[in-house]
C-alpha cells in the first residue's frame, strides 16, 4: 500500500497540526489564528472551523460593580457589555453570579399592609405577552415577593402565599377578577387608587430596568434572565 509522508506522520503521531473535529470526529488541520493569537482549525470533513481550547480572561473585579450598577440603571445587556468592553454572555455570567450572592431577606414582620399588581411587558416580541407579579410593604415600599410568568391564578396565588403567612393587617389590589377568590375578605381592600404605592413603584421599574421599559426594543429574551435582573433590583 503506497503511504504519503502525511500518512506516516499521522499514524506515528508525529503531526502535530491535527487534531479531531469537535462535531464529526474527523481530522482537522491548522487554518488561520484569531485575531487575539489563538490557533483554528479547520474539518475535512464538516469543514467547520474551530479551536482546540476555549479560554475567557476573567472578569475584573471590580466590573461586577459596573454590572450591578448598570443594571439598576436602565442599561440593556448589550449596553453593559460595550460600556465595560466584555461581551453579552459575560455579562449575563455576572448578573448570575451576583444574584447567587444575594440572600432573599428573610420577613418576620406581622400586621403590615401591603399592596400586590402585576407589571405588563414582553418576551421577544409583542405577541408573547409576559408579567412581572410582585407584592410590596406599603409602609417600607420593600418588595416582598415577586414572580415572573403568565398571569394566571396559580402563579398570583404564589405571591399571596407568601403575604398571608405574614398575617398582613390588609392587602390592597386592583380590581382583576382573581383576587377576590384568593384573598380573604376581611384583609382584602379594594377601591380606586389604593394601589398608589406600588404604580409609582411600577414607574420607576419601566426607567430602571429595561426590559420593562415600554418605548423600548430591548425585550427580554429569558424569562430567568428578567427574573434575575429583578432580583437584583429589589434586593440589592
Amino acid at each position: 500500500m503506497w503511504f504519503t509522508i502525511g500518512h506516516f506522520l499521522e499514524n506515528n503521531g508525529l503531526r502535530t497540526n491535527i487534531m479531531k473535529c469537535k462535531y464529526c470526529q474527523n481530522n482537522c488541520i491548522k487554518k488561520g489564528k484569531r485575531s487575539y493569537g489563538k490557533q483554528t482549525y479547520l474539518c475535512n470533513g464538516c469543514k467547520k472551523y474551530q479551536q482546540k481550547d476555549y479560554t475567557k480572561e476573567p472578569i475584573a473585579q471590580e466590573k461586577y460593580e459596573w454590572v450591578h450598577n448598570l443594571n439598576n440603571e436602565g442599561n440593556s445587556m448589550s449596553s453593559i457589555g460595550r460600556l465595560l468592553h466584555i461581551s453579552v454572555s459575560s455579562v449575563q455570567r455576572v448578573i448570575c453570579r451576583l444574584v447567587a450572592l444575594l440572600q432573599k431577606p428573610v420577613f418576620k414582620e406581622t400586621g403590615q399592609s401591603y399592596e400586590i399588581d402585576e407589571l405588563k411587558t414582553f418576551c421577544g416580541n409583542k405577541d408573547n405577552e409576559l408579567w412581572l407579579i410582585y407584592a410590596i410593604n406599603r409602609k417600607s415600599k420593600q418588595v416582598m415577593e415577586f414572580l415572573v410568568g403568565r398571569r394566571t391564578k396559580e402563579n398570583i396565588k404564589q405571591v399571596i402565599d407568601t403575604l398571608l403567612k405574614l398575617e398582613p393587617k390588609h392587602i390592597y389590589s386592583d380590581r382583576l377578577n382573581i383576587y377576590p377568590a384568593l384573598l380573604p375578605v376581611n384583609i382584602h381592600r379594594v377601591y380606586p387608587k389604593c394601589t398608589n404605592y406600588i404604580e409609582r413603584k411600577n414607574l420607576t421599574l419601566r426607567i430602571q430596568l429595561k426590559p420593562l421599559n415600554r418605548k423600548t426594543l430591548c425585550f427580554t429574551r429569558s424569562v430567568t434572565m428578567l427574573s434575575l435582573k429583578f432580583h437584583l433590583w429589589a434586593w440589592r
